[in-house]
């Protein structure tokens, strides 16, 4: 398995830098110039560990990760069919023929063939695998933009590019990783590898709530998240002594700062360039401006794709003239917690919500419950659920707070019977038009 002929798809960049290290080693290197039809190659990488020892042995080429235009003409013409049947017959041929189609991977090679006179077996693997991979990555992002000028959006593939190990997963026991759709445009794309590699599962799952709630209330608050729960959304009470989870924040003040000292925070979110003296685990810097949502969503079960649009929470519309900037705060958190969802707002801050429930009465009683707790008044207070109010318990019990403003989506049989109801209290009904279930 010693390699004594090489090919090189280029001469410059990386692989002018390879070339020359190559030679250092004895071998001899051939290009494009050196072959009348590239098809020749798939004959000598075959060749390659025969009886005569004169196929090529490594063979490094550019693979074109996706097309630069929309354009049937131009995707087509740019289709090298030379370097997908190479990457077949290296693939066929591992153990004498290396392949390599990324040239972060020179390096390792050159090391490898200085240290022990050849590329090891299980380099070869990894290369061989890793070049079917790109190959499968172009194809398929190929096939999508074909996908998209053919009208044929049912065909839509997707392949997922893995990014880097994380910390651990749910629990320390497991293994995770951070992927994304190859080629798309992703959430944590502002955060960087060394970042991403220092959080947990969980971590994810928390920063990504923080930070959706914050973008899509579009207005300064400091959220905290523990455990994929919404915890505090707030402006001015700040009570973060021994807090936990993440907490995302668009702004920053003394008030916050100095509460935030005794906190006990995995990851304290801010916006980039802020300047602050609070010691947490973990601090990030984010702007939310480039913070972007997927188009679609996708959801795994165990083999199955569950697949839909986007929720729009960027146009949210009520059924009133002078709406409450609290109406929608409060919608938005219902809608990015777990259904069922009862959030209360109350004097530009939440008062509690309940969520993850199975009736819409638990959810209205666990906040309830936990306002109580903490000493909170919620007369006056906004109500928002996420789904239509269906239970004659939820309109009694809402009934006995007496005055305040509750937001729901409608639609349902019990809609008159819900404002007949909650008017006799002194309390006002708005409907979204939207139920904003999250499971």
């Amino acid at each position: 398995m010693n390699v004594n002929r090489a090919f090189l798809e280029r001469k410059d960049g990386e692989f002018e830098w390879f070339g020359k290290k190559l030679e250092q080693f004895g071998i001899e290197i051939l290009g494009v110039d050196d072959f009348k039809d590239l098809f020749n190659l798939n004959t000598e990488i075959l060749k390659a560990g025969g009886p005569d020892f004169d196929g090529l042995d490594l063979v490094a080429i550019d693979l074109n990760e996706r097309p630069t235009k929309l354009d049937e003409k131009y995707i087509l013409e740019n289709i090298e069919a030379w370097k997908y049947s190479l990457v077949y017959s290296a693939m066929k041929n591992y153990r004498n023929s290396v392949v390599i189609v990324d040239s972060d991977d020179f390096k390792h090679v050159v090391e490898s063939i200085d240290e022990c006179g050849d590329v090891t077996l299980q380099d070869r693997r990894m290369l061989a695998l890793k070049a079917m991979y790109r190959l499968l990555r172009i194809n398929s992002l190929t096939h999508k933009e074909l996908s998209e000028l053919f009208a044929a959006e049912k065909f839509e593939t997707i392949i997922l590019e893995e990014i880097v190990p994380l910390r651990y997963g749910e629990n320390p026991h497991q293994y995770a990783h951070v992927s994304k759709i190859a080629k798309e445009i992703a959430f944590f794309d502002f955060l960087d590898e060394d970042l991403l590699f220092s959080m947990s599962y969980n971590n994810l799952i928390d920063l990504h709530l923080a930070l959706s709630i914050l973008k899509n209330l579009k207005s300064n608050f400091a959220i905290r998240v523990h455990h994929g729960t919404v915890v505090d959304v707030t402006k001015k009470t700040f009570n973060f002594e021994k807090a936990r989870g993440v907490l995302a924040t668009n702004f920053m003040n003394k008030e916050l700062e100095d509460s935030l000292k005794k906190s006990d925070l995995d990851i304290l979110a801010v916006p980039k360039g802020t300047k602050t003296n609070v010691k947490a685990k973990k601090i990030i810097e984010f702007d939310e401006n480039v913070i972007s949502f997927a188009e679609t969503q996708y959801r795994f079960l165990d083999g199955n794709f569950l697949v839909q649009t986007f929720d729009d929470l960027e146009n949210m519309r009520f059924s009133v003239e002078n709406d409450d900037p609290q109406y929608r705060w409060a919608n938005v958190v219902a809608a990015l917690s777990n259904s069922m969802a009862c959030c209360i707002f109350k004097d530009g801050e939440m008062v509690s919500l309940g969520s993850g429930q199975p009736d819409q009465i638990d959810a209205l009683e666990i906040a309830l419950m936990r306002a109580e707790r903490h000493s909170k008044d919620v007369k006056g207070a906004v109500f928002a659920f996420d789904g239509p109010i269906k239970d004659e318990r939820v309109i009694e019990r809402l009934a006995e707070i007496g005055s305040g403003t509750v937001i729901e989506p409608g639609g349902s049989k019990m809609d008159k019977v819900v404002r007949e109801k909650l008017e006799e209290s002194k309390m006002k009904l708005i409907f979204t038009g939207k139920r904003r279930y999250k499971h």
